[in-house]
């Protein structure tokens, strides 16, 4: 008797290959979905504790965390300032070992030379005595859907980058959203900015629970903002730099003037060409409270949208960086009373402008 083999042939073999092809194909975006479900809902927890240590730091010291835009004195070679709000908060996010290596008398920033900084660079050098703290990451501080990217263009001390920028409001001399109200002569957002070497009077360096007129839970005080993962190459006429999402690039805004926040966006929308030295710094150094390394955002771009540098704002936090995610259709945003909202990318562009002022007596709401 001849034995018959029992197998598969050829076309069956391919018919189940294609099945699970198939059923991979179709369970693969479910997981993806699944996976970024879990790191938008870390990212918001993230910004759930940093709402929380704002509000420890102000009920033990009666004022918001300060960033310090410029050095505070004039001797060679650095002199202090330049550290961020978040630096400040460091004991209330249970990294108080860290904080003590900060000598806050050291700039965080090595281009200061003399009495004329540079305020277009953002440098940390590995000789500098913040270097350790600088590199050090904090896990709370990146968002998981945000790569994360260290990088020497920030200077050799190679600083620790972070997700989160702290609201300041609108562009100096903004005239409201329909031009009626008298120009911005103060920054009205939820954290307090200074330059301890100038007197102007735009900086408010305190800022209270008490100063939110306008409710403290309809005032953003911090969201997402996308770290710049691009690089710099020399081209035949400039500096290039790699392509990466709009969010990430800044482009001229042309000087502080006068503007309704609809013109400011279509002025900003308006111009192609994006600029390096401006865009590169963005959220490569939690430390820093220089204006170009966007630990501070503005509400008058759309959310997700391109950013746009202000000359002459370098030095007083004058920079139109907009609030932005690697998430699929919005971005977390934690109000001034410690509670989160995922907002959408579509949010009314009045809503926006809305919850980014703390003292506008605006009606609008995230409900309407």
């Amino acid at each position: 008797m001849r034995r018959v083999k029992v197998g598969f042939t050829l076309v069956e073999l391919l018919v189940v290959i294609a099945i699970i092809g198939v059923l991979v194909g179709l369970l693969l975006p479910a997981v993806q979905a699944a996976r970024e479900a879990a790191r938008r809902m870390q990212c918001a927890n993230n910004e759930k504790q940093i709402g929380l240590a704002v509000l420890n730091y102000d009920s033990a010291h009666r004022r918001f965390p300060l960033t310090v835009t410029g050095n505070g004195t004039t001797n060679a070679p650095r002199g202090s300032g330049f550290y961020s709000w978040l630096a400040m908060i460091l004991p209330q996010m249970d990294q108080n070992p860290l904080y003590e290596q900060i000598d806050f008398r050291v700039s965080m920033n090595d281009a200061y030379q003399g009495a004329l900084p540079d305020y277009k660079k953002v440098l940390i050098s590995s000789a500098n005595a913040n270097a350790r703290a600088a590199s050090t990451f904090v896990p709370t501080y990146l968002c998981p859907s945000d790569p994360v990217n260290a990088s020497e263009n920030m200077g050799s001390a190679i600083p620790a980058p972070g997700s989160y920028a702290g609201n300041i409001g609108w562009v100096r001399r903004t005239t409201g959203s329909n031009g009626t109200s008298p120009e911005l002569t103060k920054a009205n957002g939820a954290m307090p900015i200074a330059n301890p070497r100038a007197t102007d009077g735009w900086f408010v360096p305190l800022i209270s629970l008490a100063n939110f007129s306008d409710g403290t839970s309809s005032t953003a005080l911090a969201s997402e903002r996308v770290i710049n993962a691009s690089t710099v190459s020399q081209g035949p006429f400039s500096a290039v730099m790699s392509k990466g999402p709009i969010s990430t690039r800044s482009f001229c805004a042309g000087g502080v003037t006068s503007r309704t926040l609809a013109n400011w966006v279509n002025y900003c929308k308006g111009v192609s060409t994006p600029d390096p030295t401006y865009s590169i710094p963005h959220g490569r150094a939690w430390i820093s409270g220089h204006t170009l390394a966007a630990n501070l955002y503005m509400h008058v771009m759309p959310p997700n949208s391109r950013n746009c540098h202000i000359y002459g704002g370098e030095d007083d936090g004058n920079n139109i960086v907009s609030a932005s995610s690697k998430h699929t259709s919005g971005l977390n945003v934690v109000f001034a009373d410690g509670h989160v909202e995922f907002v959408s990318f579509s949010v009314a562009q009045e809503v926006w402008w809305a919850i980014g002022s703390r003292n506008g007596a605006e009606t609008i709401s995230l409900e309407n």
